[in-house]
């Protein structure tokens, strides 16, 4: 385990934690706003692709955040995902920062999100991400998605 903030814990997820992955996964897949993995084998190639933290908080399972180190100078900052009962609590912010902490060295730095998810646009913004683009059906459900990135 690897600490957070005072209330987070995170550890890096396994394969044997797909299953916990994908419950979490299923509470956020009704929002249109975020592509979520609900598929064992993309959730497993998930796991061992990139780079995946569970967040704890008093023990228990709270969310998870992910990255993909691309190349010297780029990262990927992929799904920042939090259980709904635990939403609005900073636990989202927590785990961006802690994300951020992991790639500090990387020049350039990037995320999409949907363009209505303005709660995690102002997350972002205020961690210093700037608008780059969008891209229609960036995932292939049919979303628009905008890509933003954080040059250090």
């Amino acid at each position: 385990m690897e600490k957070g903030t005072p209330d987070l814990l995170f550890r890096k997820a396994v394969s044997d934690d797909v299953e916990a992955y994908l419950d979490l996964e299923r509470h956020v897949s009704n929002n249109r706003t975020y592509s979520a993995i609900l598929d064992r084998n993309e959730a497993l190639r998930e796991l061992a692709e990139n780079e995946v933290y569970l967040a704890y908080k008093d023990g228990q399972l709270v969310g998870s955040v992910a990255y993909q180190i691309q190349g010297p100078d780029t990262a990927y900052l992929s799904g920042i995902v939090v259980y709904p009962a635990f939403q609005g609590q900073g636990i989202g912010r927590a785990m961006a920062e802690f994300r951020l902490g992991k790639v500090s060295g990387v020049q350039r730095v990037y995320l999409v999100t949907h363009p209505e998810n303005r709660r995690a646009i102002a997350l972002n913004e205020s961690l210093g991400f700037r608008f780059e683009k969008r891209v229609e059906n960036y995932f292939g459900d049919g979303e628009p998605r905008i890509v933003m990135t954080l040059k250090r």
